[in-house]
């Protein structure tokens, strides 16, 4: 007997793949920033690009569970788009 909160049985479409788009930044403190365009509460950082998009993976994993746990849907992947905007400095 297991103690605790039961999980359902993962159905097949729990166990699929889906690929979203983390947009990655420099810190001022020499860390990547990591964030999922799609899902914003999937955020983590790294000391390297590649620890930061490992970390962010495992955020957007918790994120999705929570989403799927809350009965909420899952996004479709956005086709982000990155452009430079200037403005005036004061």
């Amino acid at each position: 007997m297991t103690r605790g909160r039961r999980q359902p049985p993962r159905s097949p479409a729990t166990n699929a793949q889906v690929t979203y788009s983390a947009v990655l930044t420099p810190a001022e403190d020499g860390f990547v920033c990591a964030q999922i365009a799609e899902i914003p509460e999937a955020i983590s950082r790294g000391r390297t690009i590649e620890e930061a998009t490992a970390n962010v993976a495992a955020a957007l994993e918790l994120a999705l569970q929570w989403r799927r746990d809350e009965g909420e849907t899952l996004p479709a992947r956005a086709h982000v788009t990155v452009a430079a905007v200037t403005v005036a400095t004061v």
